[in-house]
């Protein structure tokens, strides 16, 4: 006799993997978890959904199709378009509202989908395009400070650690607790720009003082 899979219990499957996922993330999560979580037992939970993967795969599409909306119409092609040795600097403006809409957009999706945008935070595979902007648009910086060809490794190091520690602390502000949606976009704001201050600063010191990014002193 063929078994008839019930919708709630699918939807009781997807509201705990939803919060086993956001609490432990991908590798520490269980089926078995989920399935307690659901109140049902593991192989029942089976019948819905072939592995953990699947149901997350499931849980975050919407969230993840947003979140790749908003990296494609943001683009950082937009920033900068030419290197350094032409003598022409990205426009501040331009970055600096590029930063603030960007955070603006993530607090609107994280609002949405919550625990989807943390499972897709927390996991190195599935947030690859996160990194990859925030990469590309570090990576326009770098640009303007290197020079020369063989300074590629130097690059390509700079690009991919900045990148992964800007990573490392969007996880930790959108996983503060009492805390409204505009202090969230407030703080995360502050922390993109001083992301892209403290480089430039950095590799002005290190190049000639060049520096496209200009910090107000008291004075001014």
């Amino acid at each position: 006799m063929a078994q008839f899979l019930k919708e709630e219990q699918r939807q009781a499957i997807i509201q705990a993997a939803r919060q086993e996922l956001a609490e432990k993330g991908y590798n520490d999560a269980s089926m078995r978890s989920i399935a307690a979580k659901a109140d049902m037992t593991v192989g029942n939970l089976y019948r819905y959904f072939k592995n953990k993967e699947e149901i997350q795969e499931f849980i975050v599409s919407d969230a993840r199709d947003e979140i790749n909306a908003t990296l494609r119409e943001l683009t950082v092609e937009t920033v900068s378009k030419e290197p350094r040795v032409f003598n022409v600097k990205p426009d501040v403006n331009e970055l600096s509202a590029l930063l603030d809409k960007m955070a603006e957009r993530l607090v609107y999706i994280y609002q949405r989908y919550r625990n989807e945008f943390l499972i897709l935070l927390t996991n190195d595979r599935m947030n690859d395009s996160i990194k990859n902007w925030f990469s590309r648009t570090i990576r326009s910086l770098v640009d303007q400070h290197f020079l020369f060809d063989d300074q590629q490794q130097e690059r390509e190091i700079l690009t991919r650690s900045y990148a992964l520690a800007i990573n490392t602390g969007m996880k930790e502000i959108f996983y503060s607790e009492d805390i409204s949606a505009e202090t969230l976009q407030s703080i995360l704001q502050i922390y993109l720009h001083s992301f892209i201050i403290m480089l430039d600063s950095d590799l002005a010191q290190r190049n000639d003082g060049y520096s496209f990014y200009h910090i107000p002193t008291p004075e001014q």
